[in-house]
């Protein structure tokens, strides 16, 4: 007995380990902010570079160039190429099993695979109308710009941003948020603190005051199912399918002109809308997620002995990385 023991312990050693700590959380976050950032002016200067030779000189030029296809497709999938590049960097670089996420294909369930699919779906047609709707047009009337605006008038339209705004970033964002940093965080902090946090840290990546809420929000959602599946499928399952609702959503009222009505009575209906969608969502919790069990995994591989510094309960980096993040959101705003 004692022989196994000792076998087990020098394996643990030698063994890449399957787990985060809340040190891989904060420098996770802090890779995933700094390089897209860092990609993004040295993209953004190169194209300043080669814009003459597409005649496109004057003050306006980078604003001409963000709202060009040629320009904002690139940029888009080069902040989820620097999430996948840092994932897989981090991983080898910390010695830690890419098994560590949790992204369980074989013991996915296919009900609650469902299930989750319509929560994605359920949260868009719930929430649109106050965020987007009542919100959105506050926030114009405030000058702020609440989307991106990429061209949506057809179906070729329609089917490349549902692989470049849908699936992609569903992937990628769940793979550093939910995969990395909220199970990180659970080594340290209680559930609804890693959910809070996690959601909270989520948002403000977007770097966008007007969706700040809603990210917030979806943000929660996904970390409480990972809490409570353990298995990283069904918060990809929500984000994707939210996000591919979104973009049908906005293709239909761009091709319909629908406007929301935000007089008082719009708001009072959204409100309403939005009430009986979280009361849908915690029904679902209620009558089925709460009573599945959450899928756990036997810890393989050492602690690190190298802690993070720390403020708080929080790691240094993770509170540098939102620091910069209030300060981006805010620049935006003047600009």
């Amino acid at each position: 007995m004692e022989n196994s023991n000792e076998i087990k312990q020098t394996k643990n050693v030698f063994a890449k380990r399957n787990f985060y700590t809340i040190k891989d959380s904060g420098l996770v976050y802090v890779f995933a902010l700094i390089l897209p950032f860092v990609v993004g002016l040295v993209y953004a200067f190169l194209a300043l570079l080669i814009a003459p030779k597409f005649g496109w000189t004057g003050e306006n030029v980078l604003e001409n160039l963000s709202t060009h296809i040629g320009y904002l497709l690139p940029s888009l999938l080069l902040t989820q190429f620097c999430f996948l590049s840092i994932y897989f960097a981090y991983h080898g670089a910390a010695k830690i099993s890419l098994s560590a996420c949790k992204l369980q294909f074989k013991k996915t369930n296919p009900l609650t695979a469902f299930i989750c699919v319509a929560v994605g779906v359920i949260c868009v047609f719930g929430f649109v109308w106050l965020f987007e709707g009542c919100l959105g047009g506050l926030y114009s009337k405030l000058g702020l710009n609440s989307s991106i605006d990429v061209p949506i008038s057809n179906v070729g339209w329609l089917f490349l941003w549902l692989v470049v705004l849908g699936i992609v970033p569903a992937i990628c964002e769940e793979l550093i948020f939910r995969g990395v940093i909220f199970q990180g965080l659970r080594q340290k902090l209680p559930a609804g603190a890693s959910i809070v946090l996690c959601g909270l840290l989520f948002a403000l990546t977007h770097q966008n005051v007007t969706q700040l809420l809603y990210t917030f929000l979806l943000g929660c959602i996904l970390s409480f199912v990972m809490e409570k599946t353990g298995n990283l499928i069904y918060p990809i399952l929500i984000h994707l399918f939210n996000n591919v609702s979104t973009i049908v959503f906005s293709f239909l009222i761009a091709k319909h002109q629908v406007a929301f009505p935000t007089m008082w009575w719009g708001w009072i209906l959204a409100i309403l809308v939005a009430a009986a969608t979280f009361a849908i969502l915690w029904l679902i919790y209620f009558l089925y997620l709460r009573k599945k069990p959450k899928q756990e995994v036997e810890k393989v591989g050492q602690e690190p002995t190298n802690s993070a510094a720390m403020v708080g309960k929080l790691p240094l980096s993770m509170v540098c990385g939102i620091i910069f993040c209030v300060i981006m959101i805010v620049i935006n705003v003047i600009a």
